[in-house]
């Protein structure tokens, strides 16, 4: 199995920790101490106008990352694609990855979030058209080679050539946070990578498999493991008291959000990924990796059972002792048989 990481700096922390409590060189010197421990990727949120500081230029800050970090791939998880204009985003991705030397992933999604949605002036009901016509540009931004114009209702682009070219071709792997079925069948149609989210239960993320891989044999296209990457909290607790603590932490986090998602008028959006239940500490006991070390090996081997390979551990503490403890007490007993066999 792989172990990467998920989240952000917050650059004022306050009252409210609704990400890792690390500000923005801080959070550096956590990615680099994920690299060292053997964590084999770190991606990063895309949000707006929370009032507790999540990251919101997130690219500039993998750009950053890429710079004092040689072997951990980073990701984006994800950047919000309708708020973007296309052109710009596809020469800021291939900067990325040149400068990364190819070790980049593009998360890409179409926005879930309320609030930025009404911040940003744009109607969440269009948010599906943006989406699928920004990814037509983007995916025709890094494969022409040749000058080409485009004009749609919404954009115009004339003469143009996206530049720098990529390193990885035909362009970085392309992920899609999805939940739904329907969502979950677009994303294999469409020939991307899948992201889960850290709120479904563990039974939940096994049917969203599913539906990946029936999708996918549907069209005749092979099933491959590593193109799946599912998201779960990591509450480390080695006593009642941390696991206490941890619940605390996180519920305000899961509580916070749930708030950003409701549209005013409508209530939770059905695409949104975040769980409406008021029972937050059911919500972590059902699908977080939590607990001591036996424990969260025993989380993690329930994901296994249920299909998973990838797992992104989003510990809102930013704890470095509960990095280190995950890597060196539940890491090893999930790696895979190749790897062993090159390490022997």
């Amino acid at each position: 199995m792989k172990f990467g990481l998920f989240g952000g700096a917050q650059a004022v922390p306050g009252e409210v920790v609704t990400e890792a409590a690390l500000g923005y060189h801080e959070y550096g010197e956590y990615i680099q101490a994920a690299e060292k421990f053997g964590y084999s990727s770190a991606w990063l949120v895309e949000h707006h106008f929370t009032g507790f500081s999540q990251l919101s230029a997130t690219l500039n800050y993998i750009s950053y990352l890429s710079g004092i970090t040689s072997k951990i791939r980073l990701g984006s998880a994800v950047v919000v694609v309708p708020w973007h204009n296309p052109i710009l985003l596809a020469e800021q991705v291939a900067t990325i990855d040149q400068l990364s030397k190819g070790r980049y992933d593009f998360g890409v999604g179409r926005g879930y979030r309320a609030n930025e949605f009404q911040g940003f002036g744009l109607d969440m009901g269009d948010a599906q058209d943006i989406f699928e016509e920004s990814i037509a540009l983007l995916k025709r931004s890094f494969t022409e080679t040749e000058r080409w114009s485009y004009k749609s209702d919404r954009w115009t682009f004339n003469d143009i050539i996206v530049e720098p070219p990529v390193v990885q071709t035909p362009h970085p792997p392309m992920w899609v946070g999805a939940g739904s079925e329907a969502s979950i069948r677009g994303v294999a149609r469409n020939d991307f990578n899948l992201l889960l989210d850290q709120m479904s239960p563990f039974e939940a993320i096994g049917e969203k498999i599913d539906i990946y891989q029936d999708e996918l044999d549907k069209l005749g296209k092979p099933y491959d493991r590593e193109r799946v990457a599912v998201t779960r909290g990591m509450m480390v607790a080695n006593n009642d008291n941390q696991r206490a603590e941890a619940h605390i932490l996180r519920g305000k986090f899961i509580s916070e959000v749930q708030v950003l998602t409701k549209d005013k008028k409508e209530g939770p959006r059905a695409f949104s990924p975040v769980s409406v239940s008021d029972d937050t500490d059911a919500i972590s006991d059902n699908g977080a990796v939590l607990g001591d070390s036996d424990e969260m090996g025993e989380r993690v081997e329930r994901l296994r059972e249920q299909g998973v390979h990838t797992i992104l551990l989003h510990d809102l503490s930013g704890s470095f002792d509960g990095l280190q403890q995950f890597s060196e007490d539940v890491m090893p007993k999930f790696a895979d048989d190749d790897a062993v066999r090159a390490a022997e």
